[in-house]
């Protein structure tokens, strides 16, 4: 007599509910799922792939794949590799599309077997590209298949993650990258935020400096990134400092550097105590690729690196200097742009932007369009004078005014000659394609009593006519 009831997954079943000559196979069911589950009891509720690997010879066997979430030919990899060792190799080459070679490193079969030999559960998290290209973040999970006594086998379990745990296993994995690249975030870093661009919101994850009012520890709670920022450089800001510093660190500055910049970084000056010290703060986006996955914002004293009068002199000229390109800084530019036409120091005032710079960013990404700005400054540096001022107003975009230029005829003369060395930058991952740039001049006579941003206003309109013209091209306003 055939019994209604089902044998289940994961489930101790009572012999008395089926017919004697099925108990024996029931009982040996009962068997395997105390031996097999062991500390992971319901783990086929949230894997949808588990795998028996013994750990003799590191065969292989299917034990369950429910098809949710599973990839049809991960499957036949296990079948087809019967080595767990040349398994996961294949599998992690195949699937994993981050941090490929520590993944590997962690889920060897040696590693694995030494972090559950205990009987504990070890997890291991990626992202993973299935058969149809979709990228998205899975577990693989280790344990023993019954009690440590009585098992020659572990399990190797698969499962996807869901989107809230999705979203912080995103968060930390960019979180660790961008704390490698920029190293002293993790290290030298007193305080460290998240910042939301869309919101104007952020988040503390690091907080072992000076704390604004109003602040707490690191959690998820969420503030006002203009609200923090204002009360900041009001109670610590060195007062000649401020005006500059709230323009600096305010939401919409930031907002406007992170569209051009992977790195934002410069120093300032704090009063402590009636004391001046040196901070330096650097913002970096999580994902230069996602703007909406946040930046980062790095806060820390530097005074334990001014060991000397020449180094504090050294640091007072980098908080003048574009970190980037070793230029001036568009602050420290106009600035002495300033004195300049104050002292009635006539010359040329030109602005200088690159044609097309996103496409450059886009194709060849953002390393070569790094280069590419890199190489520019150098070109300016090299082609004036010492005297003259040379500086980077943000992004893509330069300025120079070069003393003693008085006429058209000569400044276009040297902008020419820049404008080759620019076409010739050699970059060999740019191919064939020529950088060119658009420039706006203005001739300042000694005489005249113009405001910076005024010349400003004039050279940057030469530089929307300059665009309308192929390849490198400068425009002059004139007066008249």
């Amino acid at each position: 007599m055939q019994s209604d009831l089902i044998i289940k997954e994961n489930e101790l079943l009572d012999p008395k509910n089926y017919p004697e000559d099925q108990r024996a196979l029931v009982d040996d069911f009962n068997e395997r799922i105390k031996k097999c589950m062991g500390l992971i009891t319901g783990l086929g509720k949230e894997y949808h792939t588990i795998w028996f690997v013994n750990t003799k010879d590191l065969s292989m066997s299917l034990y369950r794949s429910t098809g949710e979430s599973t990839a049809r030919s991960a499957v036949e990899l296990g079948l087809r590799y019967n080595n767990f060792d040349k398994f996961i190799e294949e599998y992690v080459d195949r699937y994993v599309v981050d941090r490929t070679e520590n993944i590997i490193n962690d889920v060897l079969s040696n590693v694995v077997l030494d972090r559950i030999k205990n009987g504990n559960l070890y997890t291991v998290d990626y992202m993973r590209m299935d058969d149809d290209g979709e990228i998205s973040y899975h577990q693989m999970a280790f344990a023993l298949a019954g009690e440590r006594e009585d098992t020659e086998n572990f399990i190797l379990a698969y499962k996807d993650i869901d989107k809230s745990i999705r979203k912080h296993i995103s968060d930390k994995r960019f979180l660790r990258e961008q704390l490698d690249i920029v190293e002293a975030l993790s290290r030298d870093y007193y305080n460290v935020f998240k910042i939301d661009l869309n919101t104007g919101n952020v988040v503390i994850l690091k907080l072992d400096g000076y704390v604004t009012k109003g602040m707490d520890g690191p959690s998820e709670k969420e503030y006002v990134y203009q609200t923090l920022c204002e009360q900041y450089v009001k109670d610590r800001v060195y007062s000649e400092d401020q005006p500059a510093m709230y323009e600096a660190l305010g939401i919409d500055m930031i907002r406007e550097k992170m569209k051009t910049q992977t790195e934002y970084v410069s120093s300032y000056r704090v009063m402590d105590k009636g004391e001046i010290h040196y901070y330096q703060f650097t913002y970096i986006p999580i994902n230069p690729k996602n703007p909406a996955s946040g930046i980062l914002a790095g806060f820390k004293n530097v005074d334990d690196v001014v060991e000397s009068a020449k180094e504090r002199e050294n640091l007072e000229i980098l908080a003048n200097m574009d970190i980037m390109t070793g230029i001036l800084n568009r602050g420290s530019g106009e600035q002495l742009m300033s004195d300049a036409i104050s002292n009635r120091s006539g010359g040329m005032f030109s602005i200088l932007d690159i044609d097309d710079f996103k496409t450059i960013n886009d194709n060849y990404g953002h390393d070569v369009g790094d280069k590419v700005i890199r190489g520019i400054a150098d070109i300016l540096k090299s082609a004036f004078r010492d005297k003259d001022i040379v500086f980077r107003l943000g992004g893509d975009e330069y300025a120079v005014y070069a003393f003693d230029i008085q006429d058209e005829s000569t400044g276009k003369n040297v902008l020419d000659r820049v404008f080759k060395k620019i076409e010739n930058m050699n970059i060999p991952e740019l191919n064939d394609r020529t950088v060119t740039a658009s420039a706006g001049s203005i001739i300042i006579s000694p005489d005249d009593d113009h405001e910076f941003g005024y010349v400003y206003k004039k050279a940057d309109s030469g530089v929307y006519d300059s665009k309308e013209q192929e390849g490198c091209a400068v425009t002059f306003y004139r007066e008249d």
